[in-house]
């Protein structure tokens, strides 16, 4: 039933004040007394019609003053409409449903995200009109928020993981800034243990009612493509493609002889058999005769049969190159293999000495060409099967050298100068004259020692070291570096003390140019034994060649679930994008309702009486409720108090 309250009850007390406008009136009122004068006897009927109308005035203009006490008492105590249910003035519902990829299982009839649709729908009919409402769908990659508060017809699971903990942020965020007396956030998931990924920074607030639905079940089975991998791409003769993929069993019991199929480019499908003991993962192996390069793409699947079939195949896309090509000239050959300045970048390349046979295991994507630089002068080859040549220690270059350096850079090859004992000062003019030099050298300072200080934490080549776990470039020691003068169009990556560069970059064409402001070797510092020099070595071929992670024509992306993106590749202008699904929902192993309230500390309040009377609210200072009245009453306090004057006026005219 609608009826009226009242934030302040007690300034109704002040409606006593209406007794001070009705003393007035009869203290006041004027007394006549009884003259008879002959000469006025025949105005004594007009004069009766004049003192009924004035007594009628001042009825009227009491019952005005005694309004206007009694509207402004009303003002003071602020009333505000109200029934039984609040009219859900006083309500902010925030729903949440879990989009992850589990709630998308088949079975039982209904997947766990119809399941919660529905719920949800019936649970939006039964709350009372003016509740604010806030429905949004949740998983790793984030929380939407529908717009219109309505559940979309045919809502699927999208191929994102689940996070819990960023939907109760989200949540939490909105309530903390919420007025309103009744605050309640629904949450719709299948309890994937998975899903506890973050703790809450900050609690949600003790009057706030927090509901978990568990719309899922447990499930005893379910195999699934965890990873998928192309191994040793490079095509070298008689050597096949290996992919290899990661079979992972959810479920407590053996998964026996199950078929795994690989297909590649829609054409070719190789076929293996793989027994996964409950709660292991396997490694099936499929190796491909690929003799072209180019962009392959294609799935590895398993015939599971399962109730989770998201996760029964998963994309993968690769380039298939021939090994990367390096030509290091040597400009201080030395009596041995181990004498030369090369010696130690082509046994990194390598990831063997130079002229044995590289290890057992999967070979690097380099393939390093020495060529000896005696007395200064040397022969440079024809460049077109090169992608990365690299001048350690090389005293000059001629004009032509430069213009085939030049002509090489411009069209994707890398130029690599290391500097040395025999690099001097104004040394490769003919390399400045092509604007390919990225700064000028100077001579070698010898007050060291100089560390790298700073870098440029976005560059491809130093950005894995931002993180100290990745290996500490200030470790690196040398006894003296060259002074490098950065030109006008280089990029400073790495510097030493008092910004004095190490490492500058220029780009030419499609190609790249780096300098080094020390040899590679350890003429100037113990760098080249150093547990950093294999990874930087690999850091700047990487990058020189085009192969770093996210540099090819290969990009792994999110699974799209906001804008509705299936898993697959798409392949546009000779790149290819993968999606897949988060392999972390492929864990069936489930939490409980306890568990997780435990883990995000969430009160467990009871649920909300509907049938309680409404409690006087103790407002913060400044705050005001949706349903307050106070705006009509000081409009009607204000028309009375323009009628009273307009009356009084009349009155003792």
């Amino acid at each position: 039933m609608a009826g009226l309250g009242f934030i302040h009850l007690g300034f109704l007390a002040g409606a006593a004040a209406i007794a001070v406008p009705i003393l007035i009136h009869l203290l006041f009122r004027p007394r006549a007394r009884q003259v008879k004068i002959g000469t006025l006897f025949f105005l004594r009927s007009v004069l009766r019609d004049s003192a009924r109308r004035r007594k009628v005035r001042r009825w009227l203009l009491l019952a005005l003053r005694a309004a206007g006490v009694l509207l402004l008492a009303l003002l003071f105590a602020r009333p505000y409409r109200s029934d039984s249910g609040s009219l859900g003035s006083e309500r902010e519902v925030i729903m949440l449903i879990d989009r992850s990829a589990s709630m998308g299982a088949s079975g039982a009839g209904a997947t766990p995200i119809s399941r919660a649709a529905e719920q949800a729908a019936e649970m939006m009919k039964t709350l009372p009109t003016g509740t604010s409402l806030h429905l949004a769908y949740f998983d790793a990659e984030g929380v939407e928020q529908e717009p219109e508060a309505r559940i979309k017809p045919g809502l699927v699971a999208g191929s994102a993981g689940t996070d819990i903990g960023k939907a109760l942020a989200w949540a939490r965020d909105i309530l903390v800034g919420s007025r309103r007396r009744s605050r309640q956030v629904v949450l719709w998931t299948d309890l994937q243990r998975v899903g506890l990924r973050s703790p809450l920074e900050a609690p949600f607030p003790p009057d706030v009612r927090i509901d978990l639905i568990d719309v899922g079940r447990p499930l005893a089975q379910n195999l699934a493509v965890e990873l998928v991998q192309a191994e040793m791409t490079d095509l070298r003769q008689g050597k096949p493609v290996r992919v290899t993929a990661r079979i992972f069993n959810a479920g407590l019991f053996p998964a026996r002889d199950v078929p795994v199929r690989l297909v590649l480019d829609r054409k070719s499908a190789l076929e293996q058999n793989v027994t996964v003991a409950g709660r292991s993962r396997a490694l099936v192996h499929f190796d491909v005769p690929i003799e072209k390069p180019g962009l392959s793409a294609g799935f590895v699947e398993v015939k599971a049969g399962d109730e989770l079939p998201f996760d029964d195949r998963r994309y993968l896309a690769f380039e298939t190159r021939m090994p990367e090509r390096v030509l290091l000239v040597d400009g201080e050959p030395g009596p041995s293999v181990f004498g030369n300045e090369t010696y130690y970048l082509e046994t990194a390349l390598r990831l063997s000495l130079p002229g044995e046979p590289a290890k057992e295991g999967p070979p690097t994507p380099y393939e390093p060409t020495r060529v000896a630089a005696a007395g200064g002068s040397f022969t440079l080859p024809d460049l077109g099967p090169y992608r990365i040549v690299v001048l350690c220690n090389v005293a000059a270059v001629s004009r032509e050298q430069a213009a085939a350096l030049s002509r090489f850079v411009e069209s994707g090859g890398s130029l690599i100068i290391f500097v040395g004992e025999k690099v001097s000062a104004g040394a490769y003019q003919a390399l400045e004259e092509q604007n390919l030099l990225p700064g000028r050298i100077g001579e070698a300072v010898e007050s060291g020692p100089y560390r790298p200080a700073e870098w440029s934490k976005d560059h491809p080549i130093v950005a894995p070291f931002a993180d100290p776990l990745h290996g500490d470039l200030r470790s690196l020691r040398f006894s003296k570096i060259a002074r490098i003068t950065p030109g006008p169009e280089a990029r400073v990556v790495v510097s030493a003390q008092e910004g004095m560069p190490i490492l500058v970059e220029r780009n030419k064409g499609t190609g790249h140019c780096l300098l080094f402001a020390f040899p590679a070797d350890n003429a100037w510092g113990d760098w080249a034994i150093h547990s950093l020099f294999l990874p930087l070595v690999h850091q700047v071929a990487g990058y020189a060649s085009g192969r770093l992670a996210g540099a090819g024509p290969v990009q792994e992306a999110a699974s799209g679930s906001k804008k509705g993106e299936a898993p697959g590749v798409t392949i546009q202008d000779g790149r290819a994008l993968v999606r897949n699904v988060d392999p972390a929902e492929s864990d069936v192993e489930r939490t409980t309702l306890a568990n997780l309230r435990e883990f995000f500390r969430l009160s467990d309040a009871g649920a909300i009486n509907r049938d309680e009377p409404e409690r006087p609210l103790n407002l913060a200072a400044g705050s005001e409720r949706p349903d307050e009245l106070w705006r009509a009453v000081a409009w009607i306090l204000l028309i009375v108090l323009v009628i009273e004057t307009f009356v009084a006026n009349k009155t003792y005219a």
